[in-house]
């Protein structure tokens, strides 16, 4: 009764939250409004134009008739033009039998025209989602349901909750603070219920996450972090909300975000290790299970960090090949502001995450002597 009763109280939690970020939503201009729809490529024919800059440039326009496949164009075959620059990076090579994404553009005179917007990948994406929960529930059984749970209370926190109210102009770093702290508490509430575990777990969690966002916001200000060093934050100036975006503090709010589930899993670990032993041996005193619970984290403080690191020099290693490749040196390289803000992303969640192993060790042995002085009480009681 008592897990329907805290499921049930989550469940309000998220919908009251889920409710305050609509409120929050603002309305897109109809002009920026597109309709996808899905097609399969029928056909192609290639036109090759060629006499740009004295001859040095061609261009190869691709008409291709596209099948619809969805929606109320469903079955028409529609003509696109589709045109290639020699630019790997933006073209889009279209073959027969392509499935791709289309958009309808309708003019102010009345006129339309569909045209490209990429490959029709939503399929595969879902078939990968399908298959990755299919052995979550086989490998992990109840957990594993409970694990799908608690994922899509975080994904409608983050699209429900904290996009819209960012995108109303909010602080950032307190938005993805506090949508942390309740990621933490339903998460973890989720998976393991109400117990000692838990609370250390959520104490652990929280206050790594305090200590990573100490650190971005030090350093970030130190090295004078804008948030514009990507492509994707630049693209937020031409919103068309007109939202007055603190960049810097999108950034330290999307580090916050990213370190969340390492640190989670971190202290997660450490609490169910020492809950575990604690069971095994319910007489450990404070300092062994302080030790205990050290050992533990030190174990996993090598490998979860490695993961953080690792992580963030993946989403930089073509950049970094660039600077090898054009021999430049170290000192050039850790002074760029792209770099400056991995180095920034990785340590400052790594930190958090090294902090996360004492605090839960700590919680859970307070917790824990807690724990069996109330059970003393109660049999003296009885």
């Amino acid at each position: 009764m008592r897990k329907v009763f805290v499921v049930f109280m989550m469940i309000v939690i998220v919908l009251s939250l889920s409710t305050v970020g609509f409120a929050y939503r603002q309305a897109i201009p109809e002009e920026y409004q597109l309709t996808l729809y899905r097609g399969r490529v029928l056909g192609v024919e290639e036109v090759t134009l060629e006499g740009f800059g004295d001859g040095e440039v061609s261009f190869v326009t691709q008409v291709a008739d596209v099948k619809i496949l969805n929606k109320e164009y469903r079955g028409e075959i529609v003509e696109i033009t589709n045109t290639l620059s020699g630019d790997t990076l933006y073209d889009i090579n279209l073959k027969r039998g392509d499935l791709i994404s289309v958009y309808l553009y309708e003019g102010h005179t009345g006129e339309s025209a569909f045209y490209l917007m990429g490959y029709e990948n939503s399929g595969y994406m879902l078939q990968m989602i399908g298959i990755f929960l299919l052995f979550l529930v086989i490998i992990g059984g109840w957990k594993g349901v409970r694990a799908i749970v608690s994922l899509s209370v975080i994904i409608a926190l983050i699209i429900y909750v904290m996009v819209p109210m960012l995108l109303a102009g909010y602080n950032a770093i307190l938005i993805a603070f506090g949508i942390c702290a309740i990621a933490t508490l339903l998460t973890l509430l989720i998976i393991s219920g109400w117990n000692k575990k838990t609370q250390a777990a959520i104490i652990g969690t929280v206050g790594g996450i305090i200590v990573s966002s100490i650190m971005a916001y030090i350093y970030g200000t130190l090295t004078r972090l804008t948030g514009l060093s990507s492509g994707d934050a630049q693209m937020l100036l031409y919103l068309p909300q007109d939202v007055q975006f603190d960049f810097r503090g999108l950034l330290f709010a999307g580090i916050l975000i990213g370190a969340l589930g390492a640190v989670m899993d971190v202290s997660v670990s450490i609490a169910s290790s020492l809950n575990e032993l604690s069971k095994s041996t319910p007489k450990l005193p404070f300092p062994k299970i302080f030790k205990y619970g050290m050992a533990i984290g030190k174990d996993i403080m090598g490998t979860m960090t490695n993961t953080l690191i690792l992580a963030y020099t993946g989403t930089s290693l073509p950049i970094i090949l660039v600077f090898i490749g054009f021999q430049k040196t170290l000192d050039e390289i850790v002074n760029l502001h792209s770099i400056v803000v991995e180095i920034v992303r990785a340590l400052a969640g790594s930190m958090g995450l090294l902090f996360a192993i004492p605090i839960t060790v700590v919680s859970y042995a307070v917790l824990n002597r807690r724990h069996k002085s109330e059970k003393v009480i109660q049999l003296e009681r009885e």
